[in-house]
């Protein structure tokens, strides 16, 4: 008898490589399995509570944004349709109540806007815009709770997205005295006594030519970089040059962590730490090209990448709710289906601890949970969490050569509830089996009989659906028996 091993899945998910040569260590399906919290093993992820009451509900979360004044002072703030789905609102989290700032009617008939938000001089700028009417909203300035159309804001151009680089603010993709201006950004002056003033007649850039469209920004490596949906144009207040033809399809996918910068496109998901963007999502890339880019958005928290695509089918399996995880340390891939449709994303500083904040189509705010936090969270809200996984298909041997799996060992903790299946080449068409029940992982050590039809290639899976607190998979080890006739050709 031969023994073969599978004992860790330390390359990530990978879906885009023919089974006959998929790595060992790297699992075609890793859906609510995290593979980056303990190395070589397979956690289930954690889940996620509301924060505070219901904002509004059913309704979107447009915008989502932890406002930090001071150092002393901050905020989560997020936007939302208000009841009757004819205004946008503005709220925030006031000790577990969402409280509405007043607004003076200044975002009524604007709902629906999607709503950017960035800090500077102690106050929060927003801009925004509604695909659906084709609208800018009103632009706005807010410290503590006072909302105002004209304090560091008067004659600042509305725009889709509002970013800060060195000394000013800069408002991309614009809309000015009646006329758009997609591809130009205008710019705030320098500070002084604490206060902005706006220029636009003079106070702009203008990026690629008048057929561009600006569809995302972020400050980086001390540049401002200008995406269009083809290029990046890299600017630092001197002087401005195109330097990729990588575009972005989604501003709210582009983040900063550290020194890099990861983003999407239309074919891919990109990273830079200043040199030639790198395509890192090979290994996921199905989910981009079944996906709609332009929808995405996306959140970095403790070196985390967290992409949110929607519901996206992949090799005829249909993810509802789905968050692909790039995690930078380990260059590790992984996704999971929510119970929740996601709208916006942020990342909140909680007494010193990032927290990973979700707005959803529910009207609610989330807090996902880590497999690090205290009391683990165990639900999606009281919803039971989902979670799968495939291994790698094991070839055995040459694969003209005919094998009989004995025996299967697998290795797990708190793992009840998690059922194992396994499945086999056919000999004839050379095509995989349904998956067979092997049985439930209910100790350290779970040994298995095997009654499944002798192949010469095994994949074994994994699931589980529950409130439990999660599982670890540590793998498995195979004893194998072979036979002298051949698979037929």
């Amino acid at each position: 008898m031969t023994t073969i091993k599978q004992l860790d899945s330390l390359a990530g998910a990978n879906s885009n490589v023919s089974p006959l040569i998929q790595p060992k260590n790297s699992p075609p399906v890793l859906n609510g399995c995290d593979p980056t919290y303990k190395l070589g093993a397979l956690l289930k992820d954690t889940g996620y509570e509301k924060i505070g009451d219901t904002l509004e509900a059913g309704k979107d979360i447009t915008g989502l944004f932890n406002f930090r004044q001071s150092s002393s002072v901050q905020k989560i703030l997020a936007t939302i349709n208000n009841s009757a789905g004819t205004n946008l609102t503005l709220k925030y989290n006031n000790a577990g109540t969402w409280t509405n700032i007043n607004l003076s009617n200044a975002w009524d008939t604007y709902e629906d806007s999607k709503v950017s938000m960035a800090q500077f001089i102690g106050y929060c700028f927003f801009t925004g815009y509604d695909s659906t009417d084709s609208v800018f909203l009103p632009v706005g300035s807010l410290v503590g709770t006072t909302f105002s159309t004209s304090t560091n804001v008067t004659s600042m151009p509305q725009g889709k997205y509002i970013v800060r680089y060195r000394d000013r603010l800069y408002v991309l993709n614009a809309y000015y005295s009646a006329t758009a201006y997609p591809y130009r950004a205008y710019y705030s002056s320098v500070p002084s006594a604490g206060a902005i003033t706006w220029t636009p007649a003079s106070d702009f850039l203008d990026v690629g030519d008048y057929g561009d469209e600006i569809t995302g920004g972020i400050e980086a490596w001390d540049k401002l970089l200008l995406f269009t949906e083809y290029t990046c144009t890299h600017y630092n207040q001197e002087q401005k040059k195109q330097m990729w033809e990588v575009g972005c399809a989604n501003h709210f996918t582009i983040k900063k962590s550290d020194s890099f910068v990861i983003w999407v496109d239309s074919t891919n998901v990109w990273l830079s730490a200043g040199g030639q963007p790198v395509a890192i999502g090979g290994q996921i890339i199905d989910f981009i090209r079944n996906g709609s880019p332009k929808n995405f958005f996306a959140e970095i928290v403790d070196r985390k990448y967290r992409l949110y695509v929607g519901t996206v089918t992949v090799q005829g399996v249909t993810y509802s709710n789905c968050m692909l995880t790039y995690d930078i340390a380990t260059q590790m891939w992984f996704w999971r289906e929510l119970a929740d449709d996601m709208t916006a994303l942020a990342r909140y500083n909680s007494s010193g601890t990032q927290r990973l904040y979700m707005g959803a189509d529910t009207g609610m705010v989330y807090n996902k949970g880590k497999h690090s936090d205290s009391t683990l969270i165990n639900s999606d809200n009281g919803t039971s969490i989902k979670s799968n996984f495939e291994l790698a298909p094991i070839t055995l041997d040459a694969l003209q050569v005919e094998k009989e799996i004995a025996t299967l060992t697998a290795y797990a903790e708190r793992a009840g509830g998690l059922k194992l299946k396994a499945r086999v080449i056919d000999r004839n068409t050379r095509a995989l089996t349904p998956f067979l029940k092997l049985g439930e992982l209910t100790k350290f050590i779970n040994d298995f009989d095997i009654e499944i039809e002798k192949g010469a290639i095994l994949q074994v899976a994994g699931s589980e659906s529950g409130s439990s607190p999660y599982w670890s998979f540590y793998g498995i080890e195979l004893g194998i028996n072979k036979f002298a006739d051949n698979i037929k050709t």
